[in-house]
């Protein structure tokens, strides 16, 4: 098992670019070692990831948005493409880009502290790659909700929502995470690569429309100015 943990806990661990990077060497890394035979992603502190840092948004030009919205797309990508079991050990809030993380992983094991939420709406960001990671996993309708109310959901109904597998006491994560490291050591390496290549293949299609929409949609976005004043006005409540 290799054990991943967004490390940047006074800001909920949400990205900004040295963690995407950091992120994305340390994904490669992890599904290189032919020693490793499952990846869990978790946060340190209370957060698991609040999404993407606003702080860093609030400052951008419409080239470093761009380019931003490529960084998360290639990051995505990699993490798509990865051949060994990913588990998201969830300790805390995932929202935002932090909630398309768990998503995008195979496996999404909950603490009863987590909360999940697509809280793109209160920044004024758009929610096009989020929401069509959500759409196959909880359906249009709970998609839509969740996505136009901003809602944060706690661990009981996300479960019920069909957002994560699993929620266990917080004291029992790390053991649960364990023994399901464990049970997956024990498959073939090449019988799981193969599935999860197939896995890939069968959301190709939405996925690539979504980079798509997500390059034409947050440059017109950015371009109306509703982004950067949503990002503006997060940070100024922050410091209130």
């Amino acid at each position: 098992m290799a054990r991943i943990t967004l490390d940047r806990p006074q800001s909920m661990n949400a990205f900004n670019r040295e963690q995407r990077e950091l992120f994305r060497e340390a994904l490669l890394a992890a599904d290189a070692d032919d020693t490793v035979r499952a990846i869990v992603i978790t946060g340190r502190g209370k957060a698991f990831c609040a999404g993407q840092d606003q702080h860093e948004s609030a400052a951008m030009d419409a080239a470093g948005s761009a380019a931003r919205i490529d960084s998360y797309l290639e990051l995505y990508e990699v993490f798509r493409a990865l051949r060994k079991p990913v588990i998201a050990r969830i300790n805390g809030v995932a929202a935002g880009a932090g909630l398309q993380i768990a998503l995008m992983s195979d496996l999404r094991i909950a603490s009863t502290q987590a909360r999940f939420g697509m809280t793109e709406f209160k920044v004024g960001s758009a929610a096009i790659v989020g929401s069509a990671l959500l759409w196959p996993i909880i359906g249009e309708a709970a998609m839509k909700r969740l996505v136009l109310l901003a809602e944060i959901v706690p661990a009981g109904p996300s479960l019920e929502l069909g957002l994560v597998h699993e929620v266990v006491e917080d004291e029992r994560l790390d053991e649960r995470v364990a023994e399901v490291c464990a049970l997956i050591a024990g498959w073939s390496p090449t019988s799981v690569a193969i599935t999860k290549a197939w896995w890939k293949e069968m959301g190709d299609e939405l996925f690539v429309k979504a980079c798509a929409a997500a390059r034409r949609g947050h440059a017109a976005n950015f371009a109306s100015g509703a982004y950067s004043e949503g990002a503006r006005k997060f940070t100024e409540r922050k410091r209130a």
